[in-house]
């Protein structure tokens, strides 16, 4: 079976959903006929998530999901040189994630906006403006990385898809992020 192996911060760790069959790495893998592989780990920066995959082990996976960029944003803010690490970090993954399989898709995630920025100390100092702004670089990232696929949740409500504590999906936006997973390799595949 195909496995589908992830890395980011809380959200594809499933942080927020009811049960683990009910986080977006399992419902992405589900829908896309591979096997879950869930490297996702809580609070993670993009250039602690670098560090993790190039000191792994890493699998020969025929897919790659990478979800990273709103702790940056919530820690750094409007900094730039924040973004310019951020940067850094994503080439990076998506070097470790080539040189792992060099025929895998890739699929890297937006970073949809939360209900509010300002719990959660240190990492209170975002805003949409910020998430806007690293999902541009990823964006201008991912343009220069053909084999890298772009995944955008475009229906994405943070009232009735984020968990009480405003900052990680609930079962809705865990699905939500899923679909628009499945769907980015849907358009690729036809």
């Amino acid at each position: 079976m195909h496995r589908l192996t992830a890395y980011g911060h809380s959200w594809v760790h499933g942080t927020g959903a009811t049960e683990y069959d009910r986080c977006l790495v399992t419902l992405a893998a589900r829908a896309l006929g591979c096997a879950a592989d869930n490297r996702g780990v809580a609070g993670t920066l993009s250039t602690q998530t670098a560090e993790l995959a190039s000191r792994q082990q890493m699998p020969g996976s025929t897919m790659f999901l990478l979800m990273t960029g709103l702790n940056d944003a919530r820690l750094h803010g409007s900094c730039v040189a924040g973004l310019d690490r951020f940067s850094a970090a994503l080439c990076s993954i998506f070097r470790t994630f080539r040189a792992a399989n060099p025929a895998a898709l890739i699929v890297a995630v937006e970073q949809p906006h939360l209900l509010d920025y300002s719990l959660h100390a240190p990492h209170d100092r975002g805003s949409d403006a910020d998430v806007d702004d690293y999902n541009r670089r990823l964006r201008r990232i991912v343009d220069g990385h053909p084999a890298v696929l772009l995944a955008t949740v475009r229906a994405w409500d943070p009232p009735t898809m984020l968990a009480e504590d405003t900052v990680h999906p609930n079962d809705a936006g865990h699905a939500e992020i899923a679909r628009a997973v499945a769907e980015a390799v849907a358009d690729v595949r036809t």
